[in-house]
């Protein structure tokens, strides 16, 4: 409670607290200087009746101030700073009684009395500085009622002597409140000091809790990440050995060798999944990812993201449904925002037992509400604040094994992309009923010429160029000559900077460059970049490959101004590069 208060507020109900630690020692040392005071003055001569009302005074005030301290100390443990002007006040009232000797037993013709007196008020004076120090605005005010009534006096005798002592009296009051200041300021500052240990204690605890959450979800995601690379692994080397005695056959089968293929690849594609939701968080993580907004035909994109999960949603009986304008536009990136739609969809279909899902996109104003509505599981209140952190997985959530695999990342790249695009991702969900999910986007200018093939457009296929290939590892540069070859390129490859050197110093230019970020001998691919750019100029087209998810080497990728393809690369995005057509920047498979 206390540390959501202001700080001023903070600082003053601590101030209180201090003050009102104080009021025990205030009123034993108050009844005990009292009843001293009043035998000095009834034993030199002073009236028993006025020395008499001065004690039962000073009595009623020490009890006054024990049933403020019991009150206080029963109903403001979580608002003491209201407290304060209460304890101001009790000093004030304090003040005029000490200051009340100074009316009633005022004698010019008795030295010693004046003595008493004053020796009384300026120790009261004093010991007030240390009581009173941490609030200055009660010291304050049990100053000047306490002392000014004698300075006063002192003043109006007329008498030389008097008005010496009562000009002496200011003096000492002036510089007990400069004192009594910076005591009050010092203690200030000791506690804002406290403040911000306590603020610092309670943010590294939180930092430890969530390092120790996130390090307990990792350890979670890492078995079920083992587990599902296990799984298409061990698809692969039951299908491998079985292509090699197909091989070894007089005769193949065509349609049983294409079967094999497909199901490689699908072994594949799955693996790939889970790379690339790695891959997705740290491009983000890296900052590599800069939208380059244009305007985006929604009509064309929810359809595409309709037909990606279409299949899914067939197999659980899910009526799949897309609701928009033909001619709605927005003005975006068209691949991050594909990728937004596309693990929104996904997770609606995978999370839906019965039921369906809609894609829609509804005009408000200026802008472009996204929504995808599902009749899923839903989400509970507990867990809706947490849905977006990485690794997480809602409780219920029921994994299929025909379904695309769900890791605890959709959401938090959902997220982050969003934020990407300036439009804060806005849930909806009812445990049992279903989710909400949207987004906004502003409305495209009328007139705007529209991406023309989306996120995924089918690059045009132009063969006939020498791609340069740099690799250690044989197998990718014997894999990369077959594709190349395939699609109708020259490939040149080469594993170390000097065979590259090599190939140049030959006459073989070629015109755009595959390199791995990695290469043998403590060799980078982007020296290998600097040097093709200063060996053939900005002519030639330069992508770097790499496996490295780790935010830095995106961010160095990034800062040298080539392309980044992540392995594993999509042969569509390859060919795309090759053939020079635009390269996606979202987040996606790569």
């Amino acid at each position: 409670m206390e540390h959501s208060l202001a700080p001023a507020e903070r600082l003053r109900g601590e101030q209180v607290r201090l003050l009102a630690n104080n009021v025990p020692a205030l009123i034993v040392g108050t009844l005990i200087l009292a009843t001293g005071t009043g035998a000095l003055l009834w034993a030199h001569g002073q009236a028993p009746w006025p020395v008499a009302g001065w004690l039962v005074a000073m009595v009623l005030l020490c009890a006054a101030r024990l049933g403020l301290l019991r009150r206080f100390r029963r109903a403001a443990s979580k608002t003491p700073e209201r407290w304060a002007p209460a304890f101001v006040l009790a000093s004030a009232v304090a003040g005029l009684c000490w200051g009340a000797l100074a009316w009633l037993f005022f004698t010019p013709d008795a030295p010693l009395m004046l003595a008493i007196v004053a020796i009384v008020l300026m120790s009261i004076l004093s010991s007030a500085t240390q009581s009173l120090g941490p609030f200055f605005p009660a010291h304050l005010a049990f100053a000047l009622p306490c002392v000014l009534p004698f300075a006063a006096r002192c003043l109006w005798s007329g008498q030389g002597s008097l008005i010496t002592l009562g000009a002496l009296t200011l003096v000492y009051l002036v510089m007990t409140e400069l004192f009594a200041l910076r005591i009050a300021r010092a203690i200030e500052d000791a506690l804002r000091l406290r403040f911000e240990n306590e603020s610092l204690v309670a943010r590294l605890t939180m930092e430890n809790e969530r390092a120790a959450t996130a390090s307990l979800a990792k350890t979670r995601f890492l078995a079920t990440a083992s587990h599902d690379l296990r799984q298409p692994i061990h698809a692969m080397s039951l299908f491998v050995p079985a292509l090699k005695a197909l091989a070894t056959q007089a005769t193949m089968n065509p349609r049983v060798v294409g079967n094999i293929a497909e199901r490689l690849q699908a072994a594949l594609d799955t693996m790939a999944q889970l790379l690339n939701r790695l891959l997705d968080i740290s491009r983000l993580d890296a900052g590599a990812l800069q939208p380059s907004p244009q305007p985006v035909s929604l009509h064309a994109l929810l359809h595409k993201v309709s037909d990606e999960v279409a299949q899914q949603a067939l197999a659980k009986g899910l009526k799949l449904r897309v609701r928009d304008h033909a001619a709605l536009m927005v003005q975006t990136d068209p691949a991050i925002l594909h990728t937004i739609l596309s693990n929104l969809a996904s997770n609606a279909v995978r999370y839906t037992e019965r039921g369906g899902v809609l894609l829609a996109a509804r005009r408000r104003g200026d802008r472009v509400r996204l929504e995808v509505w599902d009749s899923g599981i839903g989400i509970s209140a507990e867990d809706l604040p947490r849905i977006t952190d990485e690794f997480f997985q809602a409780e219920g959530g029921q994994r299929d094994a025909s379904q695309s695999r769900g890791f605890g990342l959709g959401l938090a790249i959902v997220k982050r992309s969003a934020d990407l695009l300036g439009s804060p991702l806005r849930v909806r969900s009812r445990p049992g009923r279903g989710s909400v999910f949207a987004i906004e986007l502003p409305l495209a200018h009328p007139g705007a010429s529209q991406d023309a093939c989306g996120p995924a457009g089918t690059a045009r296929h132009r063969p006939g160029r020498r791609v340069l290939v740099v690799d250690n590892d044989e197998q990718i540069l014997a894999a990369m000559s077959y594709l190349l070859r395939g699609w109708g390129h020259e490939p040149l490859l080469a594993g170390t900077l000097d065979e590259v050197l090599t190939h140049l110093d030959a006459g073989a230019v070629p015109e755009l460059a595959l390199i791995d970020l990695h290469l043998a001998s403590n060799e980078h691919g982007l020296q290998v970049a600097e040097c093709l750019r200063e060996r053939l100029g900005p002519r030639i087209r330069l992508a770097v490959v790499t496996g490295d998810t780790g935010p830095e080497a995106l961010a160095s990728i990034c800062a040298a101004g080539v392309t980044g393809l992540h392995k594993p690369v999509d042969p569509e995005r390859l060919l795309r590069f090759i053939d020079g057509s635009p390269t996606p920047t979202g987040p996606g498979p790569a």
